[in-house]
């Protein structure tokens, strides 16, 4: 029997308990007065019934089996009378009572300690007194106890059974998903999760399975990351080494080692530049704040660059098309200088030859909307749910593909909205949106 299982017979006999003893309670304090209510109603009818008979002049009075009373009788003058048969030695004390003392209604204990409830009807024949032994109250509360009871006892060996099923159906899925878990952290991604309970469980069953998959493409890209890093720092650091020995080994003229050394430098600057940017992605990542926020001309800043990429683009025939609007907005320019110049870097990468980009910024309902559109190979569909990720390169970008990575951070950074649509062999846009309250 699993944990969850025991848990679930323990909070059930808890309940179980709880209830029962809540109804003992009730019976002992609520259930003895209603009773008692019910039989002072019952000798009230019947002294109005003795009553009635009493003052037709009857001698034949018995109506002791419609009513459960023990003795009844006509008080007048002093005198006593009884209106039925002495029972249970009635008469042997009935002489000591001070029916004068009674009130309307109450209890009385006889001198053999028998407790008796009575009624006390007075009219112009007398007082008549009705009275009812209190062990018929006692006995129905007994009863009333032993029902209780039985109700436990019977509730119990059925609730354990039940709750045992009902735990095991509930702990079965429970397990399956504990052993998933398991898996997954082993590195295990490839998992079957067949659950269909059409409940909470069902759905943490479809996250888990959802987690896995995530998991196992970004430990894919992850690795191909590690690979991409070592290759990168490879190419570099062989040049620097074979370039060092043959100016070492003093093999070479003076401008050859000039050349070398230009070289080596070339080459540490772009050792340098690939850490610079692994660590400014890792700060983003971290949650560091670095930006220095402000208003600026967007017209401005994107008009910028035309200049900066003149040289490039004319290399290949694109032409650079910016249309914006003369608007500011509020952001780090600096930080979004870099997103603009990875995002038409990129176009200019894959766009056909002799063709458009176009930089556009347009306002819409969320705010403005800036894009930079070029027309090439595009980006197929599965590229497009990862090219976002610190780990991913497509085949063709070379590098380690840390740009839009460090584009995304920036952009969530600025709470801007961001996104790419591509058609693959058609075109391709990044975008994103300024939001109204940060224009002006």
């Amino acid at each position: 029997m699993g944990k969850l299982t025991r848990r679930l017979i323990k909070y059930y006999i808890s309940i179980i308990t709880a209830v029962i003893l809540i109804c003992f309670i009730a019976s002992s304090l609520f259930l003895s007065l209603v009773y008692t209510k019910m039989e002072y109603t019952s000798l009230n009818n019947a002294a109005h019934e003795f009553y009635n008979y009493v003052k037709a002049g009857s001698n034949n009075i018995d109506i002791t089996n419609n009513y459960q009373i023990s003795s009844a009788f006509l008080v007048k003058d002093g005198s006593v009378q009884p209106l039925t048969s002495s029972r249970m030695g009635i008469m042997q004390f009935v002489k000591n009572m001070d029916f004068s003392s009674l009130q309307e209604k109450g209890k009385y204990k006889n001198p053999m300690n028998e407790e008796f409830l009575y009624y006390r009807y007075s009219t112009e024949v007398g007082d008549i007194v009705v009275l009812q032994n209190n062990k018929f109250s006692a006995s129905f509360l007994r009863t009333t106890y032993l029902i209780l009871l039985l109700i436990f006892i019977l509730a119990i060996l059925i609730s354990i059974p039940v709750v045992a099923f009902v735990g095991k159906r509930l702990t079965k899925p429970i397990l399956k998903l504990q052993k998933v878990a398991s898996d997954i952290t082993n590195g295990d991604y490839k998992i079957d999760i067949d659950v269909n309970t059409d409940d909470e469980i069902e759905e943490l069953s479809t996250s888990i399975k959802y987690m896995a998959d995530t998991l196992e493409r970004k430990n894919t890209l992850q690795r191909e990351f590690i690979a991409n890093v070592s290759h990168d720092f490879k190419t570099p650091l062989s040049v620097i080494r074979n370039y060092s020995e043959a100016i070492y080994d003093d093999i070479l003229d003076e401008v050859q080692q000039k050349d070398y050394a230009k070289e080596i430098i070339s080459e540490v600057d772009r050792l340098n530049l690939l850490v610079m940017d692994i660590l400014q992605l890792s700060k983003l990542q971290g949650g560091l704040n670095m930006l220095e926020k402000g208003y600026f001309n967007l017209c401005e800043f994107l008009s910028s660059f035309e200049n900066a990429f003149k040289i490039f683009a004319e290399s290949k025939g694109i032409e650079l098309s910016i249309s914006v609007p003369n608007v500011y907005i509020y952001g780090d320019a600096k930080y979004l200088y870099r997103v603009v110049y990875n995002f038409i870097d990129n176009a200019i990468k894959f766009s056909n030859e002799n063709s458009t980009i176009r930089v556009a910024a347009s306002l819409g309902e969320d705010g403005i909307k800036v894009s930079i559109k070029n027309f090439g190979e595009g980006i197929d569909e599965k590229s497009v749910k990862d090219i976002w990720n610190r780990y991913y390169k497509s085949s063709e970008s070379g590098g380690m593909g840390l740009g839009l990575a460090i584009s995304s951070e920036i952009l969530k950074l600025h709470d801007f909205k961001y996104g790419v649509v591509s058609t693959p062999g058609a075109e391709t846009e990044f975008y994103f949106i300024v939001p109204k309250s940060m224009i002006r």
